[in-house]
């Protein structure tokens, strides 16, 4: 009765969900568990029968076979498939039956432990049969309840992973006002449930392993679970992605996530730990459970561990483990890391993240053809470097990358009372500024600085690369930044330097000192606005001073300000200036006015830096951006370019302008790889072959959307207008740029590296 249920319910739901028939059978398919469990029900069924009337036992097989042969429904539903094609599958399929069913006669003249499993004898009724076996079912429910419970949690639990990874409940693709993600879970995506929670089964066997105690295991093993969605759920929430494998390896940086979190919810998981303490006392006490014997122990670990383990194979290509998930149904959808998690459970996107490609092999990639590229540009270089007078080791270059900032005027779905960034604006209207395009949305701050300070777009990467901080620069022996073309360069974090290993990437990229908090370099001036737990913008500029008057001649400073990082409490005594309106609820209109309060707090402090820069005399340049939009606002579609669109601007001191800095011409869309080529034009310096290419990438080609993820393959860019620009839409010249940059990008960070023995990054 299930099986026919589901058969005559697939037609329906195929059309709801696909639009078309094309999984309208499903479930009256010889593959489907529910039709192979009717085939048992028919084959056991067919033995009680055959009293009177000689029936082959492979009769029953053949009748799911007829059942199952849908070749004349799939004709007229898809004109397409060959009725002559469908009929030679069908011939196939009928001898394979015939066949397994001519072994399992065999098997039946002999009284294996199949039939006395089953309780099948020839001498009763079927009446009888159907009451003993009934009892037997019953007698080791009871025996094995306890189990079952485990195995219908876990379901649930791992139905949960699902739903609460889609803020809105809408499924993938489709959105809510066509279906809900319960639905898409339950009847689209059941093969994947079913997998996530023997995933689940799985890592219990493996805590019982070492346990050894049955209530101890599963609760523990519940608890963890439960986190690890919750902890799913949130970061989607705020950064539209699950966690990856690159965030988990960052143990140094628990302290400071969990000092994130709002204390209640750390007061409420308090209390759930000592709750679920008492109910495994008395668990434990009150319904002990046998042990099981230690042999049966050590094969769950080994077995948890194998398939656990095989996850880093599963994007090689012509791998085992890979082939089978792929012909399971597991979707990764690495450029949308959230709709993966939707399609494939929170656990096994997390899986699929860990086997990460850093970038597709390049097939025309050659240490000739690199050499080539590398005396094109340095043709170009020579030809810029004329014009130029300049070098940048003599100029004080800084890269401030200003936590979340993004002005909400900007959004139309959001409507503010007051400007929070009228100075800032007024800047960009006097210097070198426009719009940065962002590669992340409520995250994502490690990805802008390497591209800011290497001039390599993180969309070139595979979609398996979260973040490059903690999967390319460690991958890399080497990896050449703007800093090390100065005697001396800093950076500052006025937060922990653990996030995104920064420490071990920073010293990697050959910055001398980097200061943070708790760092041997002190921040020496700690000042906080109201309640803000973060240091102050204006905190982070005095320090920022210091370094520039403590050094006479040219350096750089790569500058992360912490203040407008999340949550957005009721921090300071201006919020209520900053009034949101618009199509949201009453929460978000509190965060978005309490956010832009803080922004109003960073214009004061950046009016004022560029006050106390002016009366220094050396060149000082500021290159000042966004890196991200906050994420807390629930009407932004994230794929939009709005959702993606920071303030940036380069500001040259009064100094520096004397001697040779030039505002250029207003740049409205810029990614973060054209910083470089921007501050080496507006300071007039020369360049680096290299740098040659990227001047002419920033000239020549539209702006790189460094947030569609295509492991470089068919690029999208935007125009001067913010429209879409396709890669076949490129000019011949246009094309050939993007192909060198890629290509040098291939070199430096999965390739030889045979750029670094040219002089490819010399200034001549």
């Amino acid at each position: 009765m299930l099986n026919i249920t589901l058969a005559l319910s697939m037609p329906f739901i195929s059309w709801r969900i696909r639009g078309d028939f094309s999984t309208a059978y499903r479930f009256n398919v010889l593959t489907s568990i529910s039709v192979v469990a009717m085939s048992i029900v028919i084959f056991t069924v067919g033995q009680k029968l055959k009293t009177n009337i000689k029936i082959s036992e492979y009769i029953g097989l053949l009748l799911l076979l007829v059942y199952s042969n849908n070749f004349i429904i799939e004709k007229i539903v898809n004109g397409s498939i060959s009725l002559k094609v469908l009929l030679f599958k069908s011939c196939i399929v009928s001898i394979i039956v015939v066949v397994l069913g001519w072994l399992l006669s065999k098997i039946d003249k002999r009284n294996l432990t199949l039939e006395e499993r089953l309780l099948l004898n020839d001498d009763k009724s079927i009446n009888l049969w159907g009451r003993n076996l009934i009892s037997y079912i019953i007698t080791n429910v009871k025996k094995y309840r306890f189990n079952i419970m485990n195995i219908i949690f876990l379901y649930i639990l791992a139905y949960v992973s699902f739903i609460l990874m889609s803020p809105d409940f809408s499924a993938p693709h489709l959105g809510k006002d066509h279906t809900n993600i319960f639905f898409y879970t339950f009847f689209v995506r059941q093969h994947m449930l079913i997998l996530n929670t023997m995933l689940f089964y799985l890592l219990y066997r493996f805590i019982y392993g070492i346990i050894g105690r049955f209530w101890i295991s599963i609760i523990l093993n519940y608890a963890v679970i439960a986190v690890a969605i919750v902890a799913d759920a949130i970061k989607i929430h705020y950064r539209t992605e699950p966690i990856l494998p690159a965030e988990v390896t960052m143990v140094s940086a628990y302290g400071d996530i969990l000092s994130m979190v709002p204390q209640f919810i750390l007061w409420i998981t308090a209390i759930i730990i000592v709750i679920l303490i008492g109910i495994i006392i008395y668990c434990e006490r009150k319904l002990p459970q046998n042990k099981v014997k230690w042999r049966f122990r050590i094969l769950g670990i080994v077995f948890a561990v194998l398939v656990y383990s095989s996850s880093t194979r599963i994007n090689h290509e012509g791998s085992i483990v890979g082939d089978f998930l792929n012909s399971y149904g597991n979707l990764p959808t690495f450029e949308n890391q959230e709709q993966g998690a939707q399609q494939n459970g929170a656990l096994q996107q997390f899986l699929n993240n860990i086997d990460v490609t850093i970038m597709k092999k390049e097939t025309d990639y050659s240490k000739k053809k690199v050499d080539k590229l590398a005396r094109k540009y340095s043709k170009l270089a020579n030809e810029i470097n004329v014009t130029r007078d300049n070098n940048l080791s003599t100029q004080t270059i800084i890269f401030n990358l200003s936590e979340s900032l993004a002005n909400p005027n900007r959004l139309k779905e959001v409507e503010l009372s007051h400007n929070p960034l009228s100075y800032i604006d007024s800047v960009k209207g006097n210097t070198t500024s426009g719009l940065m395009i962002s590669s992340g949305l409520g995250g994502g701050t490690a990805n802008m600085e390497y591209m800011t300070l290497t001039g390599l777009p993180v969309s070139n990467f595979s979609p398996t690369i979260a973040t490059a901080y903690t999967q390319v620069v460690p991958e890399s022996e080497r990896t050449l930044t703007i800093n090390e073309y100065f005697k001396k360069s800093t950076a500052i974090h006025p937060y922990n330097g653990s996030f995104y290993s920064r420490k071990a990437v920073y010293q990697k990229f050959g910055f001398q000192r980097f200061m943070y908090l708790g760092s041997k370099y002190k921040i020496k001036h700690k000042i906080k606005i109201g309640t803000n737990p973060y240091l102050s913008d204006e905190t982070a500029y005095q320090n920022t001073l210091d370094v520039i008057n403590n050094y006479k001649d040219g350096q750089f400073i790569n500058l992360v300000t912490m203040q407008n990082h999340l949550p957005y409490s009721d921090y300071y005594d201006n919020s209520s200036d900053y009034q949101a309106s618009g199509d949201m609820d009453d929460g978000e209109k509190y965060n978005i006015s309490n956010y832009s309060a803080g922004l109003s707090y960073t214009d004061k402090a950046v009016q004022k830096f560029i006050e106390q820069i002016d009366k220094i005399n050396k060149p000082i340049t500021l290159v000042f951006y966004g890196d991200h939009l906050p994420g807390i606002y629930s009407n932004v579609d994230e794929n939009s370019l709005e959702a993606r669109e920071t303030d940036y601007f380069i500001y040259s001191n009064k100094y520096a302008r004397l001697h040779g800095a030039k505002n250029l011409k207003h740049v409205k869309y810029v990614s973060p790889i054209d910083f470089i080529a921007l501050t080496a034009e507006q300071t007039n310096s020369k360049v680096s072959p290299y740098y040659a290419l990227l001047t002419e990438i920033q000239k020549e080609l539209p702006t790189i959307k460094v947030y569609a993820y295509n492991n470089g393959k068919k690029p999208v860019f935007v125009d001067k207008k913010g429209k879409t620009v396709k890669y076949e839409q490129l000019t011949k010249k246009q094309k050939q740029l993007y192909n060198d940059l890629k290509l040098v990008q291939y070199d430096l960070t999965t390739g030889n590296q045979y750029l670094y023995r040219t002089k490819f990054f010399e200034i001549g």
